[in-house]
């Protein structure tokens, strides 16, 4: 890769500390100048822990919220209790031409702006909102994929380098946008997803079997147009979605205002999916807005759901306006299927974001849900972080947290299962932490006792930015 140009990043907040990108894609293994574990790394897992996330690769003009960063992925391998890391970009097409140019062609999502013909000629798409790929990374149907849900998928090979375009035997078509959120069904290996589009119905369910064969698509009618809709939730035989009214704007965006309208006067509306019958219900609770589930089950006649709860859309075109870091809470949902009632239940009060649950009880009743957790305040801190992980115990009510320490950001907490158990508590949290003491490091703490603290520390000798969402790959390794 050629020499980079040098960046100014100093107007935007959200490209300051540990948010701000790395522009070198690193390898190391464990031993002498690489990786140094502290503590000890459970012997019986092999696959690997991979976290996407944007990391700008060349001067932006606008950047509000860390959404418009090139995807990069940052992945530990496991095999035999010993550790490879490695980072790469995902290189989709945009990327590949702004590397050809040396310089950013595509404004941001806060700020978009027409698509100049030098890059269109080096074979760019005229779409003034590119698809970075940084959203999440999925394992399904023997494929990997970098996702980001205004897009298609980009397929990935386990080294990490980007194979092309994904767009499911032609299923996915120009203008559809594929979910970042997708679920799998632990009963079936169902990859239950969506895509979303400008024209009527907005929004349809599509579900692949287990081997990423295409089995139906479920359109979801009674939108009067396309929100922002986030994340999906699987809950026993239904799909569960939220339709707060959060809506883009992008003929506003292209003009310098706001990419989204937030219609606070409006419910937020609830659909409910029958995944055999194609039946769609539609519920309505006061609004709120969320990004992220973190698990949900039926018991029944009721659905219940947990998630993160936000009292509006925390995204603005101003520089350092701190409506991002707007509170936020773990919430219980519960729909009542036969009389139509609704409950909104805050489960605790602590500041959290990034929620997951052992994805083996996915749509399943289970216990467990985990969250990167802010306990610290931010003061005059012109965006915000996570410092510690926090366990609920859906069951009592109850949490525990871990704080990695002052000054730190931590990542979102994944669930690794222990394969030598069913149970949730034998399972591992593992996340990524920068710590201004420490450096950068992979956290490995107990599902069961995060009171215990970490049980290994895999050191990295380069930063890794804070990020998106991460996925375990059972099995992995380097090819």
């Amino acid at each position: 890769m050629a020499t980079r140009p040098e960046m100014d990043l100093s107007r935007f907040p959200y490209l300051q500390g540990n948010y701000a990108p790395v522009l070198t894609e690193s390898t190391f293994d464990e031993g002498e100048g690489g990786l140094r574990v502290e503590g000890k790394i459970p012997e019986n897992l092999t696959g690997a822990f991979m976290r996407n996330g944007p990391n700008v690769a060349w001067q932006p003009d606008h950047y509000v919220y860390p959404v418009d960063g090139d995807g990069m992925i940052h992945a530990v391998y496991f095999k035999d209790g010993r550790v490879h890391y490695r980072n790469r970009w995902v290189r989709t097409r945009s990327f590949q031409v702004e590397e050809k140019l040396q310089r950013a062609c595509w404004g941001s999502h806060g700020r978009p702006h027409p698509v100049d013909p030098e890059a269109i000629a080096a074979g760019g798409s005229p779409n003034p909102m590119k698809n970075p790929a940084n959203t999440s990374v999925l394992f399904h149907g023997g494929k990997l994929f970098a996702l980001f849900e205004a897009g298609f998928p980009h397929q990935l090979r386990s080294d990490l380098s980007t194979v092309c375009e994904y767009d499911y035997d032609g299923l996915l078509q120009a203008g559809d946008g594929l979910t970042a959120h997708p679920k799998i069904c632990p009963r079936n290996g169902d990859l239950i997803s969506n895509t979303q589009t400008f024209t009527a119905p907005y929004f349809t369910v599509q579900i692949f079997d287990r081997n990423g064969r295409h089995k139906r698509s479920i359109p979801v009618h009674g939108m009067h147009r396309r929100a922002m809709i986030h994340d999906i939730q699987l809950c026993g035989d239904y799909i569960v979605g939220l339709f707060a009214p959060a809506f883009p704007d992008i003929e506003a965006a292209m003009k310098g205002g706001n990419p989204f309208i937030w219609e606070a006067d409006r419910p937020t509306r609830i659909f409910v999916v029958h995944r055999d019958t194609a039946e769609v219900s539609w519920f309505e609770a006061p609004t709120f807005f969320s990004w992220h589930f973190c698990n949900g089950f039926q018991s029944g006649n009721n659905l219940y759901i947990d998630y993160v709860w936000m009292n509006s859309m925390p995204v603005s075109n101003e520089l350092g306006s701190g409506v991002e870091s707007q509170m936020r809470n773990m919430h219980r949902l519960t729909l009542d299927l036969k009389s139509g009632v609704v409950t909104n239940e805050k489960v605790g009060p602590t500041y959290c974001e990034f929620s997951r649950a052992d994805e083996r009880r996915c749509g399943l009743r289970y216990r467990y849900g985990f969250a990167a957790a802010a306990t610290h305040a931010w003061g005059e801190s012109p965006n915000h972080a996570y410092n510690a992980t926090i366990a609920y115990d859906m069951d009592t009510g109850t949490s525990a947290l871990w704080d990695f320490g002052e000054g730190a950001n931590a990542g979102e907490p994944v669930h690794i299962p222990n394969p030598d158990s069913d149970r949730e508590e034998d399972g591992y949290l593992m996340s990524y932490v920068y710590s201004p003491q420490e450096g950068a490091y992979l956290s490995i703490l107990s599902a069961g006792d995060l009171t215990r603290g970490p049980l290994a520390k895999v050191f990295i000798p380069v930063r890794v930015p804070n990020g998106f969402h991460a996925s375990w790959v059972n099995g992995m390794t380097v090819q």
